[in-house]
């Protein structure tokens, strides 16, 4: 993954230098490089690969949000279960990214460039692999802000339905167009390639056996210090942080509870 994140950033700072020296660069690179429908009409297919390597010089979110989708979630798959399978779902969203946009854009004049699909995939894949993990955040250095990749990618999904819908359906006037279609069909991309790839479970910590010294009657303990523990957990960090050992001690100590 840093291999590919490295790419894309001398892409761009090709692109920089290019613009610095020639002022017809940035027409002639998205002339040359970038997908539009007519020169799929021409038979350039190779553009559905080209068209991800340049990226916006204007607005560097463009480029950072892949950087960070690379080198966050790609990079901890890569870790997880090798690098072969977040490459694989950075490459099938933008390919599926790039038809689906064509399916929605026909116009000869429109232009798609970026790799924001692959992106996508990237983070749908993580999202589907770690859904409750959480990260903890400090907006500024001082508001303290936690989320989970779950909840970020149906964020996401849901805004990029809203532009698909109004942009690109009904192809109403936006302030700014995204390539909902694209980032869409991404994301649907890097959940296939999971899914289809089937990797195993993401290991969880074994439970503590627990020693038995003498047979007889298990004495009703009181499960308060336990349980509070538990419970403090559960609001830090989420119900499905808790190891397996924690959710039989949970439901032991409901049961001694119930009883009395």
């Amino acid at each position: 993954m840093p291999l590919l994140a490295g790419m894309l950033a001398a892409a761009f700072a090709l692109q920089v230098a290019g613009e610095a020296g020639w002022k017809a660069a940035a027409s002639w690179r998205e002339a040359t490089l970038g997908l539009t429908p007519a020169a799929w009409k021409a038979g350039e297919y190779w553009r559905l690969v080209s068209f991800g390597l340049i990226h916006s010089t204007t607005n560097l979110f463009h480029l950072g949000l892949v950087l960070a989708a690379i080198l966050g979630p790609g990079a901890a798959l890569a870790r997880e279960l090798g690098p072969r399978l977040p490459l694989a779902a950075f490459v099938t969203g933008q390919l599926l990214g790039g038809l689906c946009w064509l399916g929605f854009h026909r116009d000869a004049g429109e232009l798609h460039f970026g790799s924001t699909a692959g992106a996508y995939a990237l983070l749908a894949a993580y999202a589907v692999r770690q859904p409750d993990r959480v990260f903890r955040l400090l907006v500024f250095f001082v508001l303290p802000l936690r989320f989970r990749p779950r909840a970020v990618l149906l964020a996401l999904l849901g805004g990029e339905a809203f532009f698909l819908l109004i942009g690109e359906v009904l192809q109403r006037a936006l302030p700014f167009a995204p390539a909902a279609s694209a980032h869409l069909a991404g994301a649907v991309a890097g959940w296939l390639v999971l899914r289809l790839s089937r990797p195993a479970p993401p290991e969880c910590p074994e439970p503590v056996p627990v020693r038995i010294d003498a047979p007889g009657p298990v004495p009703e303990l009181d499960p308060r210090a336990e349980l509070d523990r538990i419970l403090d957990k559960i609001n830090q960090t989420g119900l499905g942080s808790l190891t397996p050992a924690e959710r039989r001690t949970l439901a032991t100590a409901r049961d001694l509870l119930s009883r009395r």
